[in-house]
């Protein structure tokens, strides 16, 4: 992992509290995102406790509402995003539900962007945040092991079914998901990719791996792909796949060191859509996203064009934030984040429309 991408992301939650209020953007209003959407937006935070591995996992949940008389919970975030009102009321009718995985270090808010255009088009969304992977909360095994993630989002799955307040509205022959950078990888293991972790192993012996797997807040964490964990991985956790899922969409895929072979991905049988990014350092599509597509037979691959880079997929941030981050939230003069935005929103609706 880059030393100042680790960097930035350890100062990240500082900045979530005390920057990006003082800025030229002005958020449009309930009235105004409806002239080019279905619905408003709801939000609302869970926190479940995974009792079996002992795991707090928390999630926020977005859903269609008519509901804009409650508290706007966007007035709080650093990002430039639409209001949403704080446990508006449910509409009763089915809406298909789409889950989401932020990437490593950030959080279940770091995608709210693609949260927000799927319910304002009639999607419920719940993202979780991956204990020890978050910006605030990081666990040096966490960032080599990749099971917990397809486990706690199949968990919160379960939890928002059973759930009596979602489960009436929620159309369980709908539910899709989509992930960024190692939410990438969480999105194709659920769809029942089998990671190799000698693989991983290998590569992180490499001058390129040497680079990713030496972080200064945590050290040199190769090391912790233990035997151990090697053996945990390839066996225990090896199948991951959740059938309840019917479409999948990985942006900007991480850890594809971790597949060399297309039978890791004989048993995916439901649609995968990859969104690569040209100018991606962190990621680079060759080795990722491109690397993936290729090995998944009958995926759909699309690739952003220009000096379009891995942070892409992250909200639009405040001037404030801009500054204190600008690695993750200042892009190329040449791209418009807003834009690259709407564009990637048009082929995930386009691609959850069509399959689910």
């Amino acid at each position: 992992m880059n030393h100042k991408i680790f960097l930035i992301l350890g100062v990240f939650l500082t900045t979530l509290i005390s920057c990006g209020y003082n800025d030229d953007f002005v958020q449009i209003s309930h009235q105004d995102f409806l002239k080019t959407h279905d619905f408003n937006i709801g939000q609302t935070t869970v926190n479940l406790k995974d009792n079996e591995r002992n795991r707090p996992i928390k999630v926020e949940i977005w859903y269609p509402t008519r509901d804009t008389t409650k508290a706007n919970i966007t007035n709080q975030y650093p990002f430039k995003l639409p209001p949403t009102s704080r446990d508006a009321d449910l509409i009763s009718d089915k809406f298909p539900l789409v889950l989401l995985s932020h990437g490593t270090g950030g959080n279940r808010i770091s995608q709210m962007w693609l949260a927000s255009e799927l319910v304002g088009n009639g999607y419920i969304v719940v993202a979780v945040d991956h204990y020890g992977n978050t910006l605030d909360n990081k666990i040096p095994e966490n960032f080599v092991k990749g099971w917990d993630r397809p486990l706690d989002i199949s968990f919160a799955l379960d939890a928002i079914l059973s759930s009596p307040n979602f489960n009436s509205i929620i159309d369980t022959t709908k539910v899709g998901m989509a992930g960024f950078s190692f939410g990438g990888y969480t999105s194709i293991a659920l769809a029942g990719g089998e990671i190799d972790y000698n693989l991983l192993k290998a590569f992180s012996n490499t001058e390129e791996g040497k680079n990713e797997f030496d972080l200064p807040e945590l050290g040199d964490i190769s090391k912790l792909i233990t035997p151990e964990l090697i053996e945990k991985g390839n066996t225990d956790y090896k199948d991951l796949k959740d059938d309840r899922i019917k479409a999948f969409i990985a942006m900007a895929p991480a850890i594809g060191q971790g597949f060399k072979e297309k039978e890791q991905f004989s048993n995916i049988q439901n649609p995968v859509l990859i969104i690569g990014a040209n100018n991606d350092n962190r990621t680079p599509v060759l080795t990722n996203a491109k690397h993936y597509a290729n090995l998944i037979e009958g995926s759909e691959y699309v690739e952003l064009e220009g000096e379009v880079g891995h942070y892409i997929f992250m909200n639009q941030a405040k001037n404030g934030l801009k500054r204190n981050a600008p690695l993750i939230f200042v892009d190329d003069i040449s791209i418009d984040r807003k834009e690259i935005h709407k564009k990637v929103a048009k082929y995930v609706l386009d691609f959850f429309n069509s399959e689910l």
